[in-house]
């Protein structure tokens, strides 16, 4: 039995977000002021707008392998080891660029790489020997994917990259379904592609009927779960432990920062780069109250890429990075999508 998600972890789960936003904002800026960081980001220059449809297909690809292997491997050392190699190679670029900044001199780029690279080895050992660090490595590694790819892609190429993943999104969640299926495996392994929420509350017996305290005391001891110190104690208490719980993807975090670096540096305006987190944080706030209300999986990248389309339409408009056309574009773009997404989230046909 799932409860419903309580405000708590709706913040909680908001503060992780801008955690990552606005990390990853002050990493591009210190990047952007840091000599050897300079030449690095310069190497993969903004990549064309046809390059967004490769990584496009590459994710979706990506996503249709990790389908086929959850069906035919049950085991978890191979998705240890591409935890790992994500994990080491984002949070890489977090520390090297943390490091070449604050290290006096800026005198040897290769030690530095070095001692960002064991940072990155020591980040998912620790995540592996100490689980409830698992949001703390996934924070780290959304971080660096944002900064990565937003250093790589125009604006351009990065608004057409979110706008396929948000249509992609729809379809794996509400269509082919793989995407629940997917977050379940990665859930149950405790692997740092999710940052989740989750709190056991003590609730009376007199809540449920007869039927659902059986099944459930009967899936709480199949599962172990019974065993649980907190569990055991509850249930000793004549009460149950109902969990509620909220989760959140890597790419949730961070696309909306690879849009946010990509305006930053294609316009070379702070401006840009916080109104595109300011209408991404509004779209996850819309995601939540669904999330709350409706009681199903939902994907977050539709609605949070619509506030951030009518956040792009009113913010670059007012201060005349867009004229009135474009701006027009992008809030009748974020309302189209908005739409669709409440219409999909009640479970009701568009036509």
């Amino acid at each position: 039995m799932i409860r419903r998600i309580e405000k708590r972890q709706l913040l909680h789960i908001m503060v992780i977000f801008l955690l990552v936003q606005l990390g990853g904002f002050f990493l591009a800026s210190l990047s952007l002021s840091t000599p050897q960081m300079v030449s690095i980001t310069a190497i993969s220059s903004p990549q064309p707008t046809t390059t967004a449809l490769f990584y496009a297909a590459y994710i979706v690809l990506a996503a249709v392998l990790l389908i086929v292997v959850l069906k035919i491997y049950h085991g978890d050392i191979l998705f240890r080891i591409m935890e790992g190699v994500v994990v080491v190679t984002a949070s890489f670029f977090v520390f090297l660029i943390v490091i070449l900044f604050f290290e006096p001199g800026h005198n040897s780029t290769f030690a530095s790489a070095g001692f960002a690279l064991l940072l990155a080895l020591a980040l998912i050992i620790a995540k592996n020997k100490k689980p409830v660090l698992r949001n703390t490595a996934a924070i780290i590694a959304s971080i660096g994917v944002g900064v990565i790819l937003g250093f790589s892609f125009s604006f351009t190429a990065a608004l057409l990259l979110m706008l396929i993943i948000a249509a992609y999104d729809y379809i794996a969640v509400f269509v082919t379904k793989h995407m629940v299926t997917m977050a379940n495996a990665i859930s149950s392994r405790n692997l740092a592609f999710l940052v989740g929420v989750a709190d056991v509350e003590a609730m009376p017996k007199s809540a449920f009927s007869k039927k659902e305290v059986v099944e459930y005391t009967s899936f709480l001891k199949k599962s172990g779960r019974k065993n649980d110190k907190l569990f055991s104690s509850i249930l000793r208490s004549g009460r149950l432990p109902i969990v509620s719980q909220v989760q959140l993807g890597a790419g949730d975090l961070g696309l909306p920062l690879m849009l946010a670096i990509s305006a930053y540096t294609s316009f070379l305006s702070a401006f840009a780069g916080m109104t595109i987190v300011l209408g991404g944080a509004t779209g996850l706030l819309a995601t939540m109250y669904f999330l709350r209300k409706y009681q199903r999986p939902l994907p977050a990248i539709p609605p949070i890429f619509s506030f951030i389309s009518i956040a792009i339409g009113i913010g670059f408009f007012a201060k005349g990075i867009i004229n009135a056309y474009f701006a027009l574009f992008f809030l009748v773009l974020g309302v189209a999508i908005l739409l669709i997404s409440m219409v999909l989230t009640l479970g009701k046909k568009i036509f």
